[in-house]
């Protein structure tokens, strides 16, 4: 029987729905994080009380065509000191654990280009908790504090969500074959790894953002996939 499937809406995050799917996902080899976990997680970086500080989240993958969450500005912004890079195995989102799959993080070095959401003071607390739902599902990425500039030059101070590199999942550069075979044949319970791909590299597109990594990629999946 295929695994039930599941949309990423703020719907489905804030019900706990992708959490569930994924517990019962036979052989799930990623640990979990309980909502108690992401509670405290989140609460270290925006507390319940925050009624009077706008937040900024830097989203650079599949944030950018698909946020979930409420936000009233979003603009573009480069992060300087991190790279985007297929550098999660996921057994969950865009993988399973017979065929796990690979999404996007924050890497250390180079810099990255992607869109910044303003989050208003009196709903910050409450919009992050669903992202918290969705980022640290199996607490992979670390939320950070960073610095990104806007196209005027403005530094702004933005939550975003880096790689760890000692989690189990963390997934280190290989070649762009195993790169390619990995995302053209991975599926997950919200679809397929080379949808999350091809989704990405056509939003960023679509904001003027140019990553011909992803563009290299997209290709080469595209013809993996008709060979």
């Amino acid at each position: 029987m295929a695994p039930k499937s599941v949309e990423i809406s703020r719907q489905t995050l804030s019900e706990g729905i992708l959490q569930k799917l994924a517990s019962e996902r036979p052989g799930q080899p990623a640990e979990l994080l309980t909502e108690e976990e992401l509670l405290e997680s989140r609460r270290s970086f925006i507390k319940d009380s925050n009624s009077n500080k706008n937040i900024w989240v830097f989203g650079y993958g599949s944030l950018i065509w698909n946020p979930s969450f409420n936000f009233d500005l979003r603009k573009r912004a480069h992060l300087f000191g991190f790279h985007r890079r297929f550098c999660l195995r996921t057994t969950i989102t865009r993988g399973s654990p017979e065929k796990p799959g690979l999404v996007l993080g924050l890497d250390r070095g180079g810099s990255t280009k992607g869109i910044l959401f303003r989050i208003p003071a009196s709903i910050a607390a409450r919009e992050c908790d669903v992202i918290w739902k969705r980022e640290m599902l199996s607490g992979a990425y670390l939320p950070s504090w960073v610095k990104v500039n806007t196209h005027n030059g403005k530094a702004i101070k933005a939550l975003t969500f880096v790689i760890k590199r000692n989690h189990p999942s963390f997934a280190a550069p290989m070649p762009d074959k195993d790169s390619v075979k990995i995302i053209a044949e991975a599926k997950g319970i919200i679809g397929s790894n080379s949808e999350y791909l091809f989704n990405t590299e056509e939003a960023l597109n679509a904001e003027g953002i140019k990553d011909n990594k992803l563009k290299k990629l997209s290709a080469m999946v595209k013809q993996y996939q008709n060979s």
